[in-house]
């Protein structure tokens, strides 16, 4: 079994990426989101959110799927997050994956990501929304995925915040969105904790066919993403690569995978890596599902939280 550092007291600002950072701080500085994000979150738009996901997808639990729980739990234990959220299917060819709640936790990730990932890099997907949720990133990710209905809650609003949610709002939380991709990853890589992984998963959400699996390397992804930066930067240029984003609510996997890489090639990724002291060499089966204490081989009950431990055999 391979053995995961676990990043104990690990803080989101030590892989946080700059341009998150950056975007973050200058859509805080938005005229009006602090009034936008307590409208809507007042008028329910978590609320809606939960149900709408958790009441057309699977759940996924330790008795049902405990593989895909597993890596929920592995996800959670390297991040160091005590709060396990819940994890869902959906049903999706492409691979996707997102996280909602900020009271009441989920995770998401699509059929499609089930069946084309490896167990590896279904961890590395986990591992980014994980990264996502330790990073408080949930809220406004929440309201970047549901920007119609936020508009439709602010046009039923009076007092005169109908045009709360203004072009120069919009644009600055979708910029932001896009740029806390690049800390998710960081996150995922952490996580899964080898490169070849990572860059196997973005190859496989780029498009490569399964028929065609090992046939398009790492190395030219890498390549790729070396020619893409390479770019001349000119003025139309620019444009180009700013209105193909904006119609993209993600950024390029290409300049993900480049961003990652570059992180890696720096020497960053290890010296958050070696940060860790414990090592988790035990198998997932022996840590509780509900609070992820470890328990010995006979155990009927966890000694931390009273979780029947029995079911885990009959299942």
């Amino acid at each position: 079994m391979k053995e995961y550092k676990i990043l104990s007291g690990v803080n989101p600002t030590e892989y946080e990426h700059p341009f998150d950072r950056q975007s973050l701080d200058r859509l805080e500085r938005t005229r009006g989101l602090d009034l936008l994000t307590d409208k809507v979150l007042d008028h329910g738009l978590e609320k809606f959110l939960h149900i709408k996901h958790t009441g057309d997808n699977v759940r996924v639990e330790s008795h049902n799927i405990p593989e895909l729980h597993a890596l929920l739990i592995k996800a959670c234990q390297i991040l160091d997050m005590d709060d396990l959220p819940q994890l869902y299917i959906h049903l999706e060819d492409k691979i996707q994956s997102f996280s909602s709640g900020e009271k009441r936790r989920i995770v998401v990730i699509s059929s499609g990501a089930v069946d084309l990932l490896t167990e590896e890099e279904l961890l590395f997907l986990i591992g980014r929304e994980i990264g996502h949720i330790k990073s408080n990133h949930v809220v406004y990710r929440m309201m970047a995925e549901s920007l119609q209905l936020v508009s439709q809650i602010i046009s039923e609003m009076t007092l005169g915040i109908g045009n709360l949610l203004s072009m120069p709002l919009k644009v600055a939380l979708m910029h932001w969105y896009r740029l806390s991709e690049f800390t998710a990853d960081r996150a995922g890589l952490l996580v899964c904790q080898n490169p070849e992984v990572a860059g196997q998963a973005f190859l496989k959400m780029a498009g490569l066919p399964a028929k065609f699996a090992g046939r398009v390397s790492v190395d030219d992804l890498r390549k790729q993403a070396q020619d893409f930066d390479n770019i001349q930067e000119t003025n139309f240029d620019k444009f180009i690569r700013f209105a193909a984003s904006y119609e993209n609510p993600q950024p390029f996997t290409v300049i993900r995978a480049a961003q990652l890489f570059d992180w890696v090639d720096q020497g960053h990724y290890e010296f958050v890596l070696n940060r860790g002291r414990k090592v988790l060499t035990k198998e997932v089966g022996n840590n509780c599902p509900r609070c992820m204490s470890p328990y010995e081989v006979g155990d009927k009950f966890c000694t931390q939280c009273g979780f029947n431990l029995t079911t885990l055999a009959e299942s």
